[in-house]
């Protein structure tokens, strides 16, 4: 169940109303006929909002989309009385990017920033596209797919590439070394819809002064890595395609969810030497496969687990 903000003024028949919402829907599945699909109810009346049959990571998507007031299971399925007053949303969006943070970061100690970004290297630039780079970017801080999502509340993809979050003070230093962001400043417009992407191009003052890049070992000893951040629709053709300029390869193996048959976003690739793995590693790090942005370490014994609320690693 999906509530929404008054629509535009110049919306004010229902089948404009209705097509406003197959929009708003659009934006997830990059398909007007698929949303068109998936709605099962609206209202145009004393609420504004509908009804869809989405899985919970699209649901999460919708729910950071400007106009979405909130997402939430819909209690009355079978019903065909809605009930589409706000009550507490249920899946983070816009509005409760307070109460979002306060799950990962001490009361009190976050900010909100603006991130200025690189134009992404996505090929057709579409929202859904940019949307989940933004979030691969983060999660090289975060290190988890839904913190990620979380802390922001704001993306521009249209003339220029960033988007807004709120972060501890560390975490922003952290991001600004990440490749393909160009800024963090703080928020000054966060009550508005209105931000200014295009500004000074200014790094957030970072005390090492070192980018994460000029930080990584020029050799490593293994043969072996730990490839994470991937989209789940890489096949490991792909990836092997991509990796296999650095050196022989031994394996290429894409971890999946033993019940849902579903690539879990990480893998791991062997060479035959460990000065192609080294080549590899310094290379692949932040690089974009299908859109998403890969994070390339050394592969451990026992590969770290992607969970809600992880902490972030020692420094």
């Amino acid at each position: 169940m999906v509530l929404m903000d008054t629509p535009p003024l110049e919306l004010s028949t229902k089948p404009q109303i209705i097509d406003y919402y197959v929009k708003t829907l659009e934006r997830v599945f990059g398909s007007e006929k698929e949303a068109q699909m998936c709605i099962y109810d609206a209202t145009c009346d004393t609420h504004f909002g509908f009804c869809c049959d989405i899985d919970e990571e699209k649901a999460h998507e919708l729910a950071g989309i400007h106009g979405v007031l909130s997402v939430k299971p819909d209690p009355d399925f079978d019903s065909v009385e809605k009930d589409y007053i706000y009550s507490k949303v249920e899946l983070n969006s816009q509005s409760s990017s307070s109460s979002r943070s306060a799950l990962l970061f001490p009361a009190g100690t976050t900010k909100y920033w603006l991130v200025q970004m690189d134009r992404p290297a996505i090929g057709v630039i579409r929202k859904p596209q940019v949307v989940d780079y933004v979030v691969q970017v983060l999660m090289r801080v975060l290190g988890n797919e839904k913190d990620a999502q979380m802390c922001i509340y704001h993306i521009s993809w249209q003339s220029n590439y960033g988007f807004c979050c709120e972060l501890d003070e560390e975490s922003a230093r952290e991001l600004a070394g990440v490749p393909g962001v160009l800024s963090v400043q703080p928020d000054e417009n966060f009550g508005s819809d209105i931000k200014d992407y295009g500004g000074q191009n200014l790094k957030l003052p970072n005390p090492s002064e070192n980018s994460s890049t000029s930080n990584l070992p020029t050799n490593i000893r293994t043969k072996k890595l730990f490839v994470t951040g991937l989209s789940f629709y890489t096949s490991e053709k792909t990836l092997r395609a991509a990796f296999e300029g650095f050196g022989e390869l031994v394996e290429v193996k894409i971890i999946m969810d033993k019940i849902s048959k579903r690539s879990k976003g990480y893998a791991f690739v062997e060479y035959t030497t460990e000065e192609a793995a080294s080549a590899a590693f310094r290379e692949m790090n932040g690089k974009i496969i299908n859109g998403w942005m890969i994070t390339v370490d050394v592969a451990k014994t026992n590969p770290p687990k992607f969970s809600r609320g992880r902490p972030r690693p020692a420094r």
